[in-house]
């Protein structure tokens, strides 16, 4: 699928990954499965093993290894097969590799860079992460939609459907004559409807974040593949700092985000489930202005993320193994 070209996309929460054995699942348009390493770090790889193309996510974790269920080969974290039970000692052809992703695990949730140019170091810090003082206590859930994760971005850029889509919500004391100020830099877009409105931010490649007094809403929107986005959602806030009682505010949130969700989810599944592009038959307007500058901004970077296994110099002594490269 098409995404946007050298960033980190935010995929899962590192809670996810078990501690011991493998998590399989679909992320970013292909099968990936995440293990954890011998020192606990957290790893990922196209779902496939390069002997018989078998699910490795149904296979075991040995030593950091994995383990492929059908013939048992094991894979270290770098992709490397490290044994072939059936030929014990036997050289191994370097073709008999994984196609590694580059990962990073940060603020509780895990990272994939897309490339084609190689990761940064991922010392590197998240910017847009600065909640100190701020407590997200029992406000965390996922949920989904059968939609592109360009569309569910580009609602929530949206001032002009809270009127409407959620005018016994969210929506009740929003004016439907709509003042657009939008501002663009780098991977960030703003957008408000005055000095003193609610901030939304967009900042990609797929996080989006929404400001009032004393509160956060944090979405990260998981692209599954091309017609299904998965939402991570968090509330930030200090109003409330008493135990309990501020996780008793973050289930509350949890209501209200979710029952937001749904209400957008009836109306986003209308819609085409395909990417949305810059030109693509839409008629735009003004109230448009943070839509219009997302499409823009992703038309300039948009490629089609396709990793395949990795290139490798076959050892001319090995001839035993056929390359699949």
């Amino acid at each position: 699928m098409y995404l946007i070209a050298n960033r980190w996309y935010v995929v899962l929460t590192e809670e996810e990954i078990p501690l011991h054995g493998t998590l399989g699942t679909k992320r970013l348009g292909h099968d990936v499965v995440f293990w954890r390493g011998h020192g606990g770090e957290v790893c990922a790889a196209l779902d496939i093993c390069p002997h018989r193309r078998a699910k490795l996510s149904l296979g075991q974790v040995k030593d950091g290894n994995l383990e492929c269920p059908f013939h048992g080969f094991q894979f270290d974290t770098s992709g490397d097969c490290a044994a072939i039970p059936a030929h014990p000692g036997k050289p191994i052809s370097g073709a008999m590799s994984l196609c590694t992703l580059s990962v990073r695990v940060e603020h509780g949730f895990v990272w994939i860079w897309t490339g084609p140019d190689p990761a940064p170091a991922p010392e590197e810090p998240v910017p847009f992460f600065d909640f100190t003082g701020y407590s997200c206590t029992g406000s965390a859930f996922s949920s989904s939609v059968d939609a592109h994760y360009s569309r569910a971005i580009e609602n929530q850029l949206d001032f002009a459907h809270l009127s409407f889509v959620h005018r016994s919500t969210i929506g009740r004391f929003i004016t439907e004559n709509i003042d657009l100020v939008c501002e663009v830099g780098g991977d960030q877009i703003r957008a408000h409807l005055g000095e003193d409105a609610s901030l939304i931010q967009f900042i990609g490649p797929n996080i989006w974040r929404s400001h009032t007094r004393g509160l956060w809403q944090f979405l990260a929107f998981v692209p599954v593949d091309e017609t299904t986005t998965r939402y991570y959602v968090r509330t930030y806030q200090r109003m409330v700092t008493v135990p309990v009682l501020d996780w008793m505010l973050g289930k509350l949130n949890v209501m209200i985000n979710g029952l937001v969700l749904r209400e957008d989810n009836r109306v986003i599944e209308t819609q085409p489930a395909s990417e949305t592009r810059l030109r693509m038959g839409e008629v735009l307007v003004p109230s448009d202005a943070a839509i219009i500058s997302y499409r823009r901004w992703r038309e300039k970077r948009r490629f089609l993320f396709s990793p395949g296994r990795r290139l490798r110099v076959i050892p001319s002594t090995v001839d035993t193994y056929e390359s699949m490269g």
